[in-house]
């Protein structure tokens, strides 16, 4: 639910503000101290609010950095509650069942852990501390594969044919060489790296032809690749459709990660229309 409260909002977001530079000053402690401060501002009942997720979130994550396990458990218990209506990708299962390994409670660890994997498809353990992987038998490790080599090849070939295709604004073509490429993956398809940046190009000439729902959903797609999440041209492109299709809170979401992920660089070659909104709505 989004928060109307503009007082409110703006106090939360300078709360922040200054909760940033203590982060980059490397004083995580006062860090948690403050968000908890912006947290005590939401209304009751905070939960349900959008920024109660990411407020949660952030000060549960801060709680493990600090090695203060118990309070991180109380906040990834509290993150089980937060904006219900978010769309469930596995990671709140995953820091709770982080929280309940650190306290000693692998049973619980197990449960979250399992929820997780499945919610996410595992792209929530890559690249993490690979005791959380052995919790349980059948928890397999999840690891990153190279695609076989006459399957690397093809898809290869495909993606510099679509390319040239793009360059020449011929985006159905683009899109038919992409999607060839992309089914050739191995099931499933979003384990492998390639998958990320074969739904991002064909996101990008649905884009281009002006077909923003098309293109939003591709980059959806494209965020259930690996470290998908943290490629700041993806929510990029994600939050410019979504506010060309008048869904502007969630817009906002993807154009700050991508902000936050490269900076005001990323926004240099856009439309400004698309800074100029996301600097509108926040203090950057």
């Amino acid at each position: 639910m989004e928060l109307h409260d503009q007082k409110i909002v703006a106090a939360i977001e300078a709360i922040w503000e200054e909760a940033e530079v203590l982060f980059e000053n490397n004083d995580p402690a006062r860090y948690a101290l403050k968000l908890e401060e912006a947290w005590e501002l939401l209304p009751a009942p905070k939960e349900v609010y959008d920024e109660s997720y990411h407020i949660a979130l952030a000060i549960a994550e801060t709680y493990f950095i600090l090695k203060d396990f118990p309070a991180m458990l109380r906040w990834a218990n509290t993150l089980q509650q937060c904006d219900p209506a978010r769309a469930d990708d596995g990671e709140r299962e995953f820091v709770l069942g982080k929280a309940r390994f650190e306290n000693g409670d692998m049973k619980g660890a197990e449960e979250y852990f399992t929820t997780a994997m499945h919610k996410s498809a595992g792209r929530v353990f890559e690249g993490v501390d690979e005791k959380y992987l052995h919790v349980f038998s059948g928890l397999a490790t999840v690891v990153e594969e190279e695609l076989p080599a006459d399957i690397h090849e093809k898809v290869e070939a495909l993606s510099e044919a679509g390319n040239e295709l793009a360059d020449a604004d011929d985006f159905d073509g683009a899109i038919a060489r992409f999607t060839e490429a992309l089914q050739l993956l191995p099931e499933p398809a979003r384990n492998w790296e390639a998958s990320t940046w074969l739904y991002a190009s064909i996101g990008d000439m649905y884009y281009f032809k002006g077909n923003y729902e098309a293109a939003a959903n591709s980059f959806y797609d494209a965020l259930n690749g690996p470290d998908a999440q943290a490629n700041g041209f993806v929510n990029l492109r994600l939050g410019e459709s979504l506010y060309e299709l008048n869904q502007h809170d969630q817009s906002l979401e993807y154009l700050l990660r991508a902000y936050m992920l490269e900076g005001k660089e990323i926004f240099a070659e856009e439309d400004p229309r698309y800074f100029i909104f996301l600097k509108t709505h926040v203090k950057l």
